[in-house]
Formats: C-alpha cells, sequence, structure tokens
C-alpha cells in the first residue's frame, strides 16, 4: 500500500533589522541611534513587524525650538510595511506606518507618550540572506523614520524625531 508523503508548509521568511547612525528631535537633541527590528512577511509585497529604536544624546541640532534639553529616547513600535521593488527582491523600498510609546529622559525627568511613525527604507540584497538597509533617498533625504507624538514636555508641545544618516543590515533567517 502506497502512502502520500506529507509536505511541509511553506513557512514565510523572519528578518531582523539592525540600524544605526542619528536621532534627531523635538528638544534639538542629536542622539546617537541604535534601531533593532523583528518582521515577519505576510505575503509578498506585506509585512509586520516590532521595533525598538534607542537614542543617546550627543550633542545638539538646530529644529523649530530656541532652546535645548540633552534627551534620552526610546522608542517602541509594532510597524506594517509594503514592499516596492525596484530590482525583483534584489532592490526594493519598504513603505511603512506604526503605532507604539516612547519614553523620553533629560536630567531627572522622565515622559512617556503614545507615537505614530511613518518610514520608508531602502533595502538592497548583499547576499541571499543578508541586505544593506539605508534612507531611500540618501542624497536629497538623509532620513527614513519619522516619529510624531502629542507628548507636552515643559515647554514644548508634540512632539517629533527622525533618523538621520542611517544604515545597518538586515538578516533572513
Amino acid at each position: 500500500m502506497l502512502r502520500a508523503q506529507t509536505v511541509a508548509p511553506f513557512r514565510k521568511p523572519d528578518y531582523l533589522s539592525f540600524q544605526t547612525g542619528a536621532m534627531v528631535d523635538r528638544y534639538n537633541s542629536l542622539g546617537i541611534r541604535t534601531y533593532f527590528e523583528y518582521q515577519k512577511e505576510v505575503n509578498g509585497h506585506w509585512q509586520y513587524g516590532i521595533s525598538y529604536e534607542h537614542s543617546r544624546h550627543f550633542g545638539f541640532f538646530a529644529t523649530d525650538h530656541p532652546d535645548a534639553l540633552p534627551t534620552n529616547l526610546s522608542l517602541l513600535s509594532l510597524n506594517g510595511y509594503y514592499k516596492i521593488n525596484l530590482l525583483k527582491d534584489r532592490i526594493f523600498w519598504l513603505a511603512g506606518l506604526g503605532i507604539g510609546g516612547v519614553h523620553s529622559y533629560w536630567d531627572t525627568n522622565d515622559k512617556i507618550g503614545a507615537t505614530v511613525n511613518a518610514s520608508f527604507t531602502l533595502n538592497i540584497k548583499l547576499t541571499k540572506k543578508l541586505y544593506f538597509e539605508s534612507s531611500p533617498f540618501i542624497v536629497l533625504l538623509p532620513t527614513n523614520r519619522l516619529y510624531f507624538s502629542t507628548m507636552n514636555t515643559e515647554r514644548y508641545h508634540n512632539f517629533f524625531a527622525l533618523s538621520l544618516f542611517p544604515f545597518g543590515l538586515k538578516v533572513k533567517l
């Protein structure tokens, strides 16, 4: 008697993403950025991920407010992405939206708030399981992620932060 072989279901790929660069926030703080994300592919074009981003104050950067706070940030987000192929699975953009929380710390003060983010990241395949990640238009716009929150702090109303000259690696698991 012949038995049919059972075929294991196709497993959608998982990814780990690691990025660095700088982070500029509403408090005129410039920080060293560390970014980690676990991503899961839903189908050929859709992905979701959970990310953690931290920024450690390094210096100051002029934004729309005359004063500055030396701020350290921590951001945790749940993100959804749409993949836009330029060269089939070799070079592509990931456009995304996310929601999460932000923790802002300076001197002896803490503030926590809800946040939304938008991202647009360029991915370039280096090997079968390794990708280089960066801002989509390095020369024109050296950022790939922007955060916004209605969190109010001292003399600052609302909050925003953006990555500056981001680069990193993504590993296919």
